[in-house]
């Protein structure tokens, strides 16, 4: 067995390559082969995954947080209509949110499930948006949550902690925007806090945005706020890390494989913790399209 890491270096305060290394050597004594591909740049992981030669490996290794999977994905399916090997992810990164789904809470987690051969196919979203189209894995947010996903990063060394201290930020700056949002067909308008469109459950670390998605049922969850009070906003947030979140009145949930999302003002977008993009954006999802060690 052959594997090819794409490591971000910079992922979990530049834990990236000693991760990598000590993952790489877990996993050459066991007999794996192992070529490790770090990226110079922001944005290179994806362009590794994207010239990566497909026939000489028997599965990719991405390593870093959610964004690191997020460019290695799409990377892989630039030149692909499906991954054709197995793909795994060495979790270094601030939230490492979408591997939770998987049961992997640590790089050893990680490494047991990928030595054992084991796989599962896996849903992602797609979205077009101002930027372009891309694939997601984990989710796709707008309104509050991406706000907040901006303001992490001048967090970001305090690690999934991060999250909090922004959405703690953004609360002084509360903000709802009139959107008309269409799921399979079925048109409403409200007037959102933020629409968040799920494909696993947790986001920001170990907030479960999403209790009852599943990354292999083809659907996609959609979780929708309300306009709100501050304080009671506030009152409410201790409850998403346990996903009770979802039985306030204030919050909407439905589910569905064809999304359209249009607002008032252009609303910043955060596909997989990553920043970039504006709404309107078309939503799909595309069952089992890629296979990971579980």
């Amino acid at each position: 067995m052959n594997l090819t890491m794409i490591v971000n270096p910079n992922a979990g305060k530049k834990q990236g390559m000693i991760q990598a290394q000590y993952a790489a050597e877990v996993l050459q004594n066991q007999g794996i082969g192992v070529v490790i591909l770090e990226s110079r740049k922001a944005g290179e992981t994806r362009t590794l995954a994207e010239n990566l030669d497909l026939h000489d490996v028997d599965g990719v290794l991405a390593v870093g947080g959610d964004g690191t999977l997020f460019e290695v994905i799409n990377g892989l399916l630039m030149n692909h209509d499906s991954v054709p090997v197995p793909l795994g992810q060495i979790p270094v990164g601030t939230g490492n949110s979408f591997i939770k789904d998987l049961g992997v809470e640590s790089v050893d987690d990680a490494l047991q499930m990928i030595t054992s051969g084991n796989t599962k196919g896996i849903d992602l979203g797609y979205f077009s948006c101002s930027d372009g189209a891309y694939y997601f894995i984990n989710l796709l947010g707008t309104g509050f949550v991406s706000n907040v996903a901006y303001r992490a990063k001048k967090y970001k060394m305090w690690g999934s902690l991060s999250y909090v201290l922004a959405v703690l930020e953004e609360l002084l700056f509360l903000r709802f925007t009139p959107i008309e949002l269409e799921i399979d067909g079925k048109l409403m308008n409200r007037n959102a806090l933020f629409t968040e469109i799920c494909n696993s459950r947790y986001t920001g670390g170990d907030m479960m945005m999403a209790p009852d998605a599943e990354i292999d049922d083809g659907l996609l969850d959609i979780i929708l706020m309300n306009k709100t009070t501050r304080s009671r906003l506030l009152k409410l947030f201790p409850s998403i890390f346990k996903g009770t979140h979802i039985s306030n009145k204030a919050i909407e949930t439905y589910r569905g494989k064809k999304i359209i999302l249009r607002s008032d003002r252009p609303l910043l977008l955060t596909p997989d913790g990553e920043t970039f993009g504006t709404t309107p954006i078309e939503v799909t999802m595309h069952p089992s399209k890629l296979r990971m060690y579980c």
